[in-house]
Parts: structure tokens; sequence; C-alpha cells
């Protein structure tokens, strides 16, 4: 008699399938997630990264600038805006020049420089307030047009026979030649000077009034003020730094 035999069918069944479905599932959500924190850690990093650089780039700046500017030169414009300052191209020591009750000439003395003259250039003495630097009628303001550069001794013929409105307690001597203005402008820090303008210093600012000078007192020179909060992709990065400057008339 012959015994028959059942051949049993290999696969899945219906428990297992949906089993194997439910775990994928799970494992796919768990690998999206963790790829999308990690982007998203990422980009803020990044972003966080950009703001930094960009505050520091702009502080570091403005530092260099504001440090090196005319005393008594820092004026606030554009409501508050704008700062706005004078740079010092080369500085000396005079040894005469025409003050009342003398004559007026168009001739002052001064101790050599390593500066290459230029034509444009002009010559303060003694600037107490900013009237004095962009006020031309004050008379401490005088172009200089030749410079006789011999000896230790140079002589400074100016554009006209002149008398300089007071004497400097050190005779210190400044020369200038136009202004440096940063700028607060949609939301970007933009720098104008006499060479270029509207370079840009810093972006992604999202507050106001972001300068403010402090006038010299007895015990420090002058100081400005400097408010910058930048902002990008959520992330946030507040620079408050105090430049002083170091320039003394």
């Amino acid at each position: 008699m012959k015994q028959l035999t059942r051949n049993k069918s290999s696969g899945f069944t219906l428990i297992e399938l949906i089993t194997v479905i439910v775990i994928l599932g799970v494992l796919a959500t768990s690998i999206t997630s963790f790829i999308k924190f990690g982007t998203q850690i990422y980009t803020e990093t990044t972003a966080r990264d950009q703001l930094v650089s960009s505050a520091r780039f702009a502080v570091e700046r403005l530092n260099r600038d504001v440090r090196n500017a005319l005393p008594n030169s820092l004026i606030l414009t554009n409501a508050n805006q704008c700062l706005e300052f004078t740079p010092i191209i080369e500085s000396t020591i005079y040894t005469d020049i025409p003050v009342m009750p003398e004559v007026a000439s168009n001739e002052i003395k001064v101790i050599k420089f390593n500066e290459t003259f230029d034509s444009n250039w002009s010559a303060i003495v003694y600037p107490l307030t900013s009237d004095d630097v962009y006020d031309n009628n004050n008379g401490k303001v005088h172009g200089v047009d030749s410079i006789v550069a011999t000896g230790d001794e140079w002589v400074i013929t100016l554009d006209n026979s002149v008398l300089f409105a007071e004497e400097s307690p050190t005779q210190r001597l400044y020369f200038i030649n136009g202004t440096v203005e940063y700028c607060l402008q949609n939301n970007t820090l933009l720098r104008t000077d006499s060479v270029s303008s509207n370079v840009l210093m810093a972006q992604d600012i999202v507050n106001t009034n972001p300068f403010e000078i402090l006038a010299a007192t007895l015990q420090r020179n002058a100081m400005v003020q400097i408010h910058l909060q930048f902002e990008k992709n959520n992330e946030q990065v507040t620079f408050n730094n105090e430049i002083q400057v170091l320039n003394v008339p």
C-alpha cells in the first residue's frame, strides 16, 4: 500500500509580511528624522558661524578706523544711522605756526615725518569740537600746497596766508583728507571713504541706532559704543563693543 506524501509550500505568512513592513516603516522614519535633524544642526551651525565671522570683521574694521580718527571729528548723521569721522593721514610736531597776534603767513615749520606728501592734504591744529573739523569758517583747517622736505625741520606752504585759531598745548599738527562713513542701510553695514563708496562690511543686522558717541572727559578720550545685532535662519548674535579714540588734540 503506497503512503501519500504532502509537499509543504515555502513562503511568508501575512502576519510576517505585515511585521516586516511595520519594522521597515519605523526604520525609515528614524533614519529620515536623523538626517533631518543632522541637516538642521549643520545649517544652524553654519549660519551662526557666518554671523560671528561677519560681526567680527565689521567690529575689527571699525576698531582700526575709529582708533585712527582725528580727535573730536566723530559725529552721528542720518538719524544716528551713520557714524562719520575724519581719519588721520599723518601727524607731526610743529615748531612754528602763525597765531594771533602774529602776522598771517602761508608757511609753517614742522618736524620731519615719513608719509609721502599729497597735494590734497589739509592741515589742522587743536580741534576741540566737530565744528572745528567740518566748519570752514572756524579757521582751523587749511589746505596744503607744498612741502620742502630738507633736514630735520620741514617747511610747509599752505594755499593761503592764514592765522590759526589757537595753538595746541602739545604742538601737534594733523594732516587730513576727506572723511570715512559707516552707515546702516537696509540691514547692511556699508563703508564709504574718499576712494570707494558703499563697501559692504556686514549684513543681516536687525537692530537700529547701532552707534553712540561718548564725549571726552578729563579721565579718558572720546568713546564710540557699537551695538550690532545679527540674525539669520532664527540664529541671533549680538555684539556690544566700545572703541576709544586714541589720539588727543
